[in-house]
C-alpha cells in the first residue's frame, strides 16, 4: 500500500479561563479549516512542575491539521506559514503564556 506524505501542523493552546485562549482556539481552528479543509481539537490533560517543584495538572487543547505540503519541496512555504501563525498568536496574547506550534512530516496509508 503506497504512503502519501503530508505535513502536520499542531498547535498546543493552554485551556485557561481567559477568553483570549478560547478566541485563539476558535480563530486558529477557522484558519486551519479554511486553509486545509478541516482540523481536529483534542482536549488533553498533562502535568507540569512549577519553579517550586510542585506538580500540577495542565489542561491543554491540541489543534491539528494535515496539509498537502511535502516537507522537502515546500519547506519555505511551511516556514512562512508557521511564522504567520506565531505572529498571530503573539499579537493575541497579552500575558507571557506560550503556545507551541509543532510542524512535522507524516505519512498516510492510502
Amino acid at each position: 500500500m503506497p504512503l502519501s506524505e503530508k505535513v502536520r501542523i499542531e498547535i498546543f493552546i493552554p485551556d485557561l479561563p481567559d477568553q483570549t485562549y478560547s478566541s485563539i482556539l476558535e480563530n486558529l481552528g477557522n484558519e486551519l479549516t479554511a486553509a486545509f479543509g478541516g482540523c481536529t481539537v483534542i482536549l488533553s490533560v498533562g502535568k507540569y512542575r512549577t519553579i517550586d517543584g510542585v506538580i500540577l495538572p495542565d489542561k491543554i487543547n491540541i489543534l491539528f491539521s494535515d496539509t498537502p505540503f511535502h516537507w522537502g519541496r515546500d519547506r519555505l512555504i511551511i516556514e512562512q506559514y508557521s511564522e504567520r501563525l506565531r505572529l498571530s498568536v503573539k499579537r493575541s496574547l497579552q500575558e507571557e503564556e506560550s503556545i507551541l506550534v509543532s510542524i512535522y512530516p507524516v505519512y498516510h496509508s492510502e
